[in-house]
């Protein structure tokens, strides 16, 4: 079906437009037919509507002839040959109106004749006009639609990232307690193993529950906890309401991992976690603090890092969310703002 059939909104937007174009064509009439305006209006309503539904015809003829893959000739030809016969069509219509409307208008017909040649062009130029519209919308709709598979590329390919990133982190973890403490080495595997079955179950979804994304940060976390035991504490605020708040998958989890990598990490006599999230106005307000010493080694930013989330909230929400983050001498603060509505 065509799309502006499928709207009523978009379809009463077309009778909108046809408005002004119908009034051109009872003007053009009323001159070069000399008919009077009520006349005109009467005998031109029928080949009028008619040709505002047949005008929207060009939409599957340039989907058929494509600007870009048909030859111009033939894009011409064809064209030009509809355009012909609906201009014809369309006087034949309104002679035949001008014969219904006889008893009320005597000599209509030969008025009608008379415009017939003034109207046949009028007619083919905005035939033309709405081949050209046509024409337009479907290129802005392939271009749409390229951007959004350029997008949707973007982000798997963002996405794909952030696996080995968990995984490069996580063993590294487990290799300086296979020494140490085999036990735990152990218990710190089968954490793992959880985490990143559930981390790549979520990470084939585009967008999940807030409630899902701090689930998966928490086992994070406690696999976390087994390293380093009392040096990583957690305190956590979240509103309830935020649960069923909609997020991209694996973004909250890659910054609860670098407060962890940049903040616990770097420091002797580890340090508090905070979590807390909130609902208001329309938006998720997360964010996550983490001790930090400014001079100490810097641990080395790689895997996704925070400029990788910045694209992706970029990619998927243009300038509708927002990361920020401020550091002063003892503490490390990221927060970040998303809409609660649909994100994609």
């Amino acid at each position: 079906m065509h799309p502006i059939l499928r709207d009523w909104r978009r379809f009463l937007t077309w009778i909108a437009v046809w408005i002004p174009f119908g009034s051109i064509l009872v003007v053009v009439a009323h001159f070069s037919g000399r008919m009077p305006l009520g006349e005109a209006s009467a005998v031109m309503a029928l080949p009028i509507g008619v040709l505002s539904f047949v005008c929207l015809a060009p939409y599957y003829v340039c989907k058929a002839l494509p600007l870009r893959s048909a030859k111009g000739s033939k894009l011409a030809l064809n064209h030009m040959l509809a355009a012909v016969l609906l201009s014809g069509a369309v006087i034949l219509i309104g002679r035949f109106s001008a014969i219904l409307w006889a008893a009320t208008y005597p000599g209509a017909e030969r008025r009608v004749s008379e415009a017939a040649p003034i109207l046949f062009v009028m007619v083919l130029l905005i035939y033309e006009m709405s081949v050209a519209l046509h024409y337009a919308a479907l290129e802005l709709e392939a271009s749409r639609r390229a951007e959004l598979l350029a997008r949707e590329a973007q982000l798997k390919a963002l996405k794909a990232q952030v696996n080995p990133h968990f995984l490069f982190n996580s063993l590294n973890s487990i290799s300086a307690l296979t020494s140490i403490d085999p036990a735990e080495a152990r218990r710190m595997c089968i954490g793992l193993a959880d985490f990143l079955r559930t981390s790549l179950r979520l990470g084939e979804r585009a967008t999940i529950p807030f409630s899902e994304e701090l689930a998966l940060s928490r086992m994070y976390l406690d696999v976390e906890k087994v390293r380093f035991g009392s040096r990583l504490r957690v305190a956590q605020t979240v509103d309830p309401s935020c649960g069923d708040c909609p997020v991209p998958a694996l973004l909250i989890q890659p910054l609860v991992e670098n407060a962890v990598k940049h903040g616990i990490a770097m420091m002797a006599e580890g340090g508090e976690i905070g979590i807390s999230a909130q609902r208001e106005r329309g938006l998720l307000r997360f964010r996550i603090t983490n001790p930090f010493d400014p001079e100490a080694p810097s641990g080395g930013r790689n895997g996704i890092g925070l400029a990788n989330i910045r694209e992706r909230l970029e990619s998927r929400y243009g300038s509708g969310a927002r990361l920020e983050i401020v550091a002063d001498e003892r503490s490390y603060a990221v927060t970040l703002t998303l809409p609660t509505g649909k994100s994609e």
